[in-house]
């Protein structure tokens, strides 16, 4: 198929309520130029505020309100993204470069990252840039304890963006870090929240201290979220590893918050596989220098499954 037009860029800002999304997205705004960006800003309630706050800035916003887009209101979210592509082919959005959907703070970005990627039309003509979760330095902690949204939303970004860093010392910082990353180990961690970096590529390698076996647990605030990981120290089969992460989607993969995984495929080099619960985003191949060695990594983030017998299966299908 030839696409008409170029891709567009998508891009999830999600965290939980007051962690500082829409200040963030505003100082985003204010540094781009008129029309290249459209919002699209989701509200749980029945009025709309967020949309009243940036409608002075130079870009166009929608707004889904009474829903959360994770669940009620999905089928509006795809419709209106059809919509705007529609616009865009017209030439009426002839500037648009890049679409920023800003969640409400209770939302689970798993099933809208799903959304995109299972619509044939959405999935041609946008690409999925970075997820970026805000995650308050005061509150932060006290939302994981509470809700599991919030566990979520950790677990689905590429980056997180730690807010409010001028109100916590060094040592509360360290330990948000450290919190952060034993619930998604696989995503980039910032304490600066410079608006011109927020949406720039982060890195396709998963961290060196995955861990031969090693299971990172998340506190006991988190409920059933949790996260793994495992080294495969030989190259992998990529039809053995494609017949096992497909046998275990189909039985888990509701519970499958995300996956990410740099393999070692049998003289195929590197290759990126990653997902959102049932959805694989397509697989793609790293640069043989970036990553020279045979090992394979993968990180898992999961809510409710017995991680041990999961990666038991794994290592037996590949040794």
């Amino acid at each position: 198929m030839t696409r008409l037009v170029p891709r567009l860029e998508l891009n999830i800002i999600t965290g939980f309520l007051g962690s500082g999304k829409t200040t963030l997205l505003k100082r985003h705004l204010q540094s781009q130029s008129a029309g290249s960006t459209l919002v699209i800003i989701n509200e749980f309630g029945r009025e709309s505020i967020d949309d009243r706050i940036t409608l002075h800035l130079k870009s166009e916003i929608e707004t889904i309100a009474d829903g959360c887009l994770c669940c009620t209101v999905l089928d509006q979210l795809r419709d209106m993204l059809l919509s705007i592509l529609t616009r865009r082919a017209k030439g009426e959005l002839k500037n648009l470069q890049r679409i920023i959907i800003e969640t409400s703070g209770l939302a689970d970005p798993g099933p809208i990252l799903g959304t995109i990627r299972s619509d044939e039309n959405l999935d041609e003509y946008l690409i999925l840039g970075p997820c970026i979760t805000t995650f308050d330095a005061l509150e932060g902690v006290k939302s994981l304890e509470q809700f599991n949204e919030a566990a979520s939303q950790l677990a689905a970004a590429d980056r997180v963006i730690v807010t409010k860093t001028d109100l916590a010392d060094s040592h509360r910082l360290e330990h948000l870090t450290s919190v952060i990353r034993t619930i998604n180990p696989a995503c980039e961690v910032t304490l600066n929240d410079v608006p011109e970096f927020i949406f720039a590529p982060v890195s396709d390698l998963l961290p060196e201290n995955s861990g031969q076996v090693a299971i990172s647990k998340t506190h006991a605030h988190t409920g059933n979220v949790r996260s793994f990981s495992t080294v495969l120290s030989n190259s992998v089969d990529w039809a053995t590893f494609s017949v096992w992460l497909t046998a275990l989607l189909n039985r888990h993969g509701n519970h499958i918050l995300r996956f990410k995984s740099v393999l070692a495929v049998r003289d195929s080099g590197k290759l990126v596989v990653q997902g959102v619960r049932h959805r694989v985003y397509p697989p793609y191949h790293l640069p043989a220098e970036d990553d020279p060695d045979d090992v394979s990594r993968l990180v898992f983030i999961t809510d409710g499954i017995e991680d041990q017998r999961i990666i038991e299966s794994l290592h037996r299908l590949t040794q």
